[in-house]
């Protein structure tokens, strides 16, 4: 047995457990983390455990230990794991990650971007997840193409949860093209190429092996000997389709533009094998991933006011994930469209749902080619006994370097695009 804070390999819904005398029963439909894992405490004996979160709960008891003040829910018991991947709330703010074919449809030439999430270090000693991730897009690397371009991508992304520290870091390289059908609509697909590396720092957890005549001592053996090893890594294939659609305003000042996408795409194709063990188990690999999603940018005429709705739709192994919520910008600037001489300047504020999970709430500020959005989790679902509501603060900041001859070519060059 091992005692202390262990991390989720991804934190996707950010999840931990105290070891202590926890018993828990819960009914339900639908399944919030699934981990499948291969455990070897006695160099004999594997035992693979099945930990499901359950959401839209009919019933539910928990029955704790006086003594135990609830960390957090969810177990990561070993070494070798089916897991769901790490993202972000602002997940629009970190777009590669939602979907390759994403790479290159924006309103400029340069697009680069940076996010922090910070989640349930409040309910586990400061040891919660910690994730970070960056990524670099050029609009067309064909600028003599009218009809379409093709855009590369870069990302990266690290994570650290629990007191082992159990870590990831990933590098992705994305080429996506678009095609545009007419002024009004384009078709995008995406390609995605990248590398993963998981860790852990072993000594960061107590063994029951460690406890000798109720003593504890780090210098007593674990037990577990050396078929455990600190990192492990694979390559990560990924890919994905989207579609575009845009009117573009009546005149400078009517702000009556219309704009949609919509796109699918499957992550992890060759679903890679997760042990630190070195080999496969039944269990070990990676569950491909299946995303969805569709949002809208409507202004309302004549006004300030534009109405941003917007619906995501994820699925690993038998787990899922359904936000959806609603976002109002208000500019406060008009931006100069050719001379740049006024920055733009717009405030978003928006409420997002993830269904059975958390009410988000995010506040946005745009200014020229600057953005930062700053975002809180509230949890709302049967972890509140644990969390007390408390989820996960999360920030992005990105810069888009605009270029306002795209914007209102007739060839519908950007009016297809957010």
């Amino acid at each position: 047995m091992v005692y202390g804070f262990l991390g989720m390999a991804y934190p996707t819904y950010g999840i931990f457990c105290a070891f202590s005398s926890i018993e828990t029963l819960v009914k339900g439909k639908k399944l919030l983390k699934s981990q499948k894992i291969v455990w070897d405490s006695n160099k004999l004996l594997f035992l693979q455990f099945n930990i499901h979160i359950l959401l839209n709960m009919r019933t539910t008891t928990l029955k704790v230990s006086k003594n135990l003040a609830l960390a957090a829910i969810g177990v990561m018991l070993g070494f070798s794991a089916s897991s769901q991947d790490i993202h972000f709330s602002q997940i629009f703010e970190n777009p590669l990650s939602l979907n390759p074919a994403l790479s290159g449809a924006f309103t400029g030439n340069f697009y680069a971007g940076i996010n922090y999430k910070n989640q349930w270090s409040s309910v586990a000693n400061g040891n919660g997840y910690t994730t970070m991730a960056g990524t670099m897009e050029f609009h067309n690397m064909l600028k003599n193409w009218g009809n379409g371009y093709l855009s590369p991508g870069f990302s990266i992304y690290d994570d650290q949860s629990g007191d082992a520290h159990i870590g990831v870091f990933q590098v992705d390289f994305t080429l996506a093209s678009g095609i545009y059908l007419d002024d009004n609509n384009c078709l995008s697909a995406g390609l995605q190429a990248g590398w993963a590396q998981h860790s852990i720092q072993l000594a960061g957890l107590q063994w029951d092996e460690q406890y000798q005549n109720g003593l504890y001592s780090a210098n007593n053996p674990t037990g577990e000997g050396t078929l455990i090893s600190n990192s492990f890594s694979y390559a990560d294939f990924s890919g994905g389709i989207a579609y575009h659609y845009g009117t573009g305003q009546t005149n400078m000042s009517s702000n009556d533009a219309i704009r949609a996408s919509a796109g699918a795409a499957m992550y992890h194709v060759n679903q890679p094998n997760m042990s630190y063990y070195g080999q496969s188990y039944p269990g070990s690999s990676l569950y491909m991933k299946y995303t969805g999603f569709a949002n809208m940018q409507i202004g309302v005429s004549n006004t300030n006011l534009s109405v941003m709705p917007a619906i995501v739709y994820l699925k690993q192994g038998p787990a899922w994930e359904f936000d959806a919520g609603v976002k109002l910008r208000y500019t406060l600037n008009p931006e100069s469209k050719y001379t740049g001489t006024h920055k733009g300047t717009a405030l978003d504020l928006g409420v997002y749902y993830r269904v059975g999970d958390a009410a988000i709430a995010i506040v946005g500020l745009e200014y020229g080619n600057y953005a930062l959005g700053i975002s809180y989790d509230f949890n709302t679902s049967a972890l509140t006994t644990a969390s007390h509501g408390a989820g996960g603060f999360e920030l992005s900041l990105h810069f888009l370097n605009v270029n306002p001859f795209i914007q209102q070519s007739g060839a519908g060059a950007n009016h297809a695009m957010f």
